[in-house]
């Protein structure tokens, strides 16, 4: 009984993890339309962000962390992303390819390649009938469950998330509308920005530091929005559920390599099937009358 509470819990913890690093992949690819392959880059300097500042308290470092990763997306975005917009998307792939690679090698120069830590803010037990689980994942599951929901609401439930589901749809016609695409866009990668760095800080102290930390969660997030029909926010987050569910189930009798392999494969094939992806709604029929 606790060897399938510990999978559960440990399956619940790399849900949410790669739940805020697909929403914040599928905001970039709905919004920009661009694949940003430097995503896992920046949850890897949120972690190091984390590792410098580790002398300071916790949530202090967090949130200096978050605002680092507003500052750095604006910088790319209006340093780099905006001159390779139009320039179609192998332009957009090597830009956001390179930025990762720059990210990586700073990162080793400042820190070397070796691995680094950090102690979890929390260092308690949650006892739960013979299973003891660490009480900083479950304060992290229930925080970026929270997180989610309310950046789900404010997309669904707001003006503003009104403005940019527009302009998600329809860019020229948002446009025509006084909703300026330069600024939504600056916004939005902003925002995908700081989510990202922000799951790379939450996660530090739960593995080891090193430049190509973020790199394991990039592809099962991308396969996480890709399974989502295009330009919906909610469907990576259920994406990623169904991602690490599969990937769970087929770890309880494969090994890890076997088991990534065959995961890969079957949402290859998905994808090949299913192009356009899942809505993730549904819809109540209408009576013909």
């Amino acid at each position: 009984m606790s060897g399938s509470i510990q999978v559960l819990l440990d399956f619940v913890w790399v849900s949410a993890g790669l739940a805020l690093v697909a929403f914040s992949l599928g905001l970039i690819l709905g919004e920009l339309k661009i694949v940003n392959v430097a995503q896992g880059d920046l949850m890897m300097v949120g972690a190091y962000c984390m590792y410098s500042m580790r002398a300071l308290p916790f949530a202090l470092a967090l949130l200096i962390t978050f605002i680092i990763g507003l500052l750095l997306g604006l910088l790319l975005e209006r340093g780099v992303l905006r001159w390779v917009y139009d320039k179609g998307f192998i332009a957009t792939l090597l830009a956001t390819w390179g930025i990762g690679i720059v990210l990586e090698q700073v990162a080793a120069v400042l820190f070397t390649v070796s691995q680094k830590g950090i102690d979890p803010p929390l260092s308690g037990q949650i006892v739960i009938g013979e299973l003891t689980y660490p009480t900083y994942r479950i304060v992290v599951i229930c925080g970026i469950a929270a997180l989610l929901g309310a950046l789900l609401l404010l997309v669904y439930r707001t003006s503003l998330g009104l403005r940019l589901r527009a302009s998600i749809d329809n860019v020229e016609m948002a446009a025509i509308m006084g909703i300026s695409p330069q600024r939504t866009f600056a916004m939005v990668f902003s925002v995908a920005t700081a989510l990202a760095v922000l799951a790379g800080a939450l996660i530090a102290p739960t593995l080891a530091i090193t430049p190509t930390l973020g790199l394991s969660f990039l592809a099962p997030a991308f396969f996480a929005v890709l399974v989502a029909k295009q330009g919906s926010l909610a469907g990576p987050v259920i994406g990623a559920v169904a991602v690490e569910f599969t990937f769970t189930m087929l770890q309880a009798y494969l090994n890890v390599t076997m088991a990534e392999a065959i995961l890969f494969g079957l949402l290859a094939l998905f994808i090949a099937i299913k192009p356009q992806g899942i809505s993730w709604s549904w819809k109540t029929a209408r009576r013909e009358t």
